[in-house]
């Protein structure tokens, strides 16, 4: 029982799960045979570029309408979808089919394990060309904004250094203006 509703949360994990509205774990026949990622943009002069990754679904379908996923994959008597050891015995002949169904298990179990370390390296390709475009985004908004930006403190040292110059210019005129007054009261 336990074994059956293991299949089923399997089968209900990978009906739900989808990207870019493309379900790759639970396939029919509108679902595409490759899919292009975008992995990396770069700009040389005016002309931007892009680079992408082919992805072929078939290698990551768990579950597809023809039967033919990782875990749907009928050989021998049963697939890892469909076994069920409820009515098996003790006898040497079901503990062959025992051997069996443990060796589809194992063989599924590494197929998906190849498979999500695929896609996780794909993922990881895509997460840092993002974060590199980021920076890069970051560190030319931060370079235009120091070449726009004003620097306020020195601009307000510039600002009260003009003011004490303009200060000392009209109390330097207001001394000339004084002293001639001063060299004029003798000539009376």
């Amino acid at each position: 029982s336990e074994i059956t509703q293991i299949q089923q949360d399997m089968k209900n994990v990978a009906s739900a799960a989808t990207f870019n509205g493309v379900n790759w774990l639970s396939t029919n026949a509108s679902t595409p045979t490759t899919v292009n990622l975008v992995s990396s943009f770069s700009r040389v002069g005016s002309t931007p570029t892009t680079s992408s990754i082919t992805v072929t679904v078939a290698n990551y379908s768990l579950y597809t309408s023809s039967t033919n996923g990782i875990l749907d994959t009928v050989s021998g008597s049963a697939s890892v979808d469909s076994l069920n050891i409820g009515a098996l015995t003790d006898s040497a002949a079901d503990q062959t089919i025992l051997d069996g169904y443990i060796a589809k298990v194992t063989a599924a179990i590494g197929t998906v394990s190849s498979g999500a370390a695929n896609l996780g390296a794909i993922k990881n390709r895509i997460s840092n060309n993002s974060e590199f475009v980021k920076s890069l985004m970051d560190s030319v908004d931060r370079g235009i904004g120091q070449l726009v930006d004003a620097d306020m403190n020195q601009e307000s040292t510039r600002l009260a250094a003009l003011q004490v110059q303009q200060q000392l210019g009209v109390q330097a005129l207001s001394i000339a203006n004084n002293n001639s007054q001063s060299i004029l009261s003798l000539f009376r």
